[in-house]
């Protein structure tokens, strides 16, 4: 993935910072890449100039976008590219029911869990999150979140709480979510790249 920072410090600057636009054109000009992201983006943000064109070069390079978004910014980036492919990083941290409000608006919005624990405790999966889960199962995937190499410590404490709450489900599904729809979404992506 691209991300359309330089550095930590430019999380909440990058979507006014018109540098941005030379960095993403550079790189993907002499990179190879699956998406842009993971991207911090919020509300009206998402109409400024810089996301704005970084939606088109997304569009233009067939590549996702992995937006750290709420909900009203995912609303903006379909606004202005319907056919995106968007990969919604911790499934924005919205309800339950707001997420499946996208997912079924949005037929190519697809939701990781990374570093949130509300749809799963004590092996069990939350009474609000099954029916999402269920309807969606094609469309969410387990994350970790290791943007520095100190929440790498986690992850295997992560993955042992992960195939718990997972066996709440039917097998085939928490197949998808576990792996398969990852698979199917970077993995195919990497394949149609030339």
């Amino acid at each position: 993935e691209l991300r359309p920072y330089r550095r930590r410090g430019e999380i909440s600057s990058w979507a006014q910072d018109p540098t941005v636009i030379a960095y993403l054109e550079e790189r993907l000009a002499k990179y190879r890449y699956v998406a842009i992201g993971e991207f911090h983006l919020y509300g009206a943000d998402a109409d400024l100039p810089v996301p704005r064109r970084m939606v088109q070069l997304a569009k233009q390079h067939g590549l996702m976008l992995h937006a750290h978004s709420d909900a009203d910014a995912i609303e903006r980036l379909f606004r202005q590219d319907p056919a995106a492919r968007i990969l919604w990083a911790h499934a924005g941290f919205e309800s339950p029911a707001r997420v499946r409000e996208l997912l079924a608006k949005h037929k190519q919005l697809w939701a990781d869990l990374a570093f949130r624990s509300d749809h799963g405790a004590g092996g069990k999966v939350a009474a609000d999150w099954r029916p999402v889960f269920l309807e969606f199962s094609d469309r969410f995937m387990v994350g970790t979140d290791t943007f520095t190499p100190e929440r790498l410590f986690y992850v295997p404490e992560h993955a042992t709480w992960s195939r718990a709450w997972l066996a709440d489900l039917p097998p085939e599904i928490a197949e998808r979510i576990a792996w398969k729809n990852g698979e199917a979404l970077l993995g195919g992506a990497l394949g149609k790249r030339p």
